[in-house]
């Protein structure tokens, strides 16, 4: 077998193969035999049909599978032999086959970039950090307070933190547009989830009560029907409650899942998760701001197909298909490019990194963090279990843990300094 390749760009490589006839034959040949084993033609027994009429009924057929099976195994051999590494399904143009002459192919594809030059230049880094305050759990107990409000009807006319359920339609000029009608439409008043100047609008009414209000939507709004244009909704109260707020009490602690019914353990409890998102925000964040600083610095050329699958990854991931079967269309997939491009790019220099070091993933670690997570868990023994048991979910972790100690190793000529935030203040940031 004879290759040469050749280079048009960075990426691409165009791979010409010529395989002797021999191996063509030898292919051919073994399919007529494999036919005639088992070929039915009229007025022969199974297996005793000449090879001559087996070729005149076959030949064809058993003539595209040895050229499809010597095609691919000789490709294959050919990207192995010139140690290339190809990036999705090279395109195959078979030259022109004549008979008793040797098999000629040209195989187009793009390979794995050569990362050249790699750099990382960072003298000194800021990281964020914060710690859990009792004002922060405070706050998560205000929300569960929040969470297990009973509304109860009052007479009264609808002030701030009421809740009021309405009819109400909606018209530009007159005429009513699309998503502008609702019935039993239920709204606390402040909690700002509709437009500027709708909830101030129903403030004051009480229950039976019908008026007109007109607000503007905002020029940025999503519908461009309704964009910056004044609108009239006529509203109609069906009733107005007011909170009755919980106290945290023994009862209520149960039902949020404390048997004991002790605030204490809540509160631990609160602390204990707030803590845990903490670490993970903190470590995701000087993760971020290491690969940002790496792909700045390393500029590389990556492959279109490592980019489309990625991008179909992501999507796949953000609309589950549960299996079934489907296709992405390029506007589809065009949201996702740029996610995609990052992604691909830090994946080909975090594998840089871990060759020049030579590092490993630790495993100590691994199992370290699948019993911190597996601990969060009511049962955190059938959490273990099922991290055994599910290899998908197991190399996520050690890709986690491999990362950090990329990181890690990165930063090991770096001064870090800690810039103290609020624990709110890190999280929303």
């Amino acid at each position: 077998m004879q290759v040469s390749v050749e280079a048009p760009s960075k990426l691409e490589r165009r791979l010409t193969v010529v395989v002797p006839v021999e191996k063509l034959n030898e292919a051919y040949d073994k399919r007529i035999a494999n036919l005639a084993k088992n070929a039915k033609i009229a007025g022969f027994r199974p297996g005793k049909v000449p090879l001559n009429i087996v070729k005149q009924r076959y030949g064809e057929t058993a003539r595209q599978e040895a050229l499809s099976e010597v095609i691919q195994s000789s490709l294959y051999a050919a990207i192995d032999q010139e140690k290339l590494n190809p990036v999705g399904v090279p395109t195959v143009e078979p030259k022109m086959i004549t008979p008793d002459q040797p098999l000629e192919f040209v195989a187009t594809f793009e390979v794995l970039p050569e990362i050249e030059n790699f750099r990382f230049d960072l003298n000194s880094l800021e990281k964020q950090v914060a710690t859990v305050t009792d004002a922060d759990i405070e706050k998560v107990l205000e929300h569960l307070r929040s969470q297990h409000i009973r509304w109860e009807k009052v007479e009264r006319a609808a002030q701030e933190k009421d809740q009021v359920v309405i009819n109400f339609r909606g018209s530009i000029d007159g005429v009513a547009f699309a998503g502008g009608e609702a019935h039993d439409f239920s709204l606390v008043v402040g909690s700002k989830s509709m437009i500027p100047g709708f909830e101030e609008g129903i403030l004051g009414i009480k229950a039976g009560e019908e008026k007109v209000i007109k607000v503007t939507f905002p020029a940025d709004y999503p519908s461009k029907e309704v964009a910056g244009k004044i609108a009239e909704f006529a509203l109609k109260a069906i009733s107005v409650s007011e909170p009755n707020v919980p106290e945290i009490n023994e009862a209520l602690v149960k039902k949020l899942g404390i048997k004991s019914g002790v605030i204490e353990e809540l509160c631990a409890e609160i602390r204990s998760n707030l803590e845990r998102e903490l670490e993970k925000t903190i470590s995701i964040k000087l993760k971020n701001q290491v690969f940002d600083k790496l792909i700045e610095q390393n500029s590389i050329e990556i492959p279109k197909a490592l980019i489309e699958r990625e991008a179909a990854r992501i999507h796949d991931q953000v609309h589950p298909h549960h299996g079934h079967e489907h296709s992405h269309s390029k506007a589809e997939m065009a949201a996702y490019d740029q996610a995609a491009e990052r992604n691909v790019i830090l994946g080909l220099l975090v594998a840089e990194v871990i060759k020049q070091q030579k590092i490993s993933v630790n495993k100590e670690r691994v199992q370290a963090q699948i019993a911190k997570m597996a601990a969060a868990y009511e049962k955190p023994a059938e959490v273990l279990e099922w991290y055994a048991k599910n290899k998908r979910a197991y190399a996520e972790t050690e890709m986690q843990i491999l990362e950090e100690q990329v990181v890690e190793k990165l930063l090991e000529q770096v001064t870090v300094t800690e810039k103290m935030l609020s624990y709110s203040e890190l999280m929303n940031g």
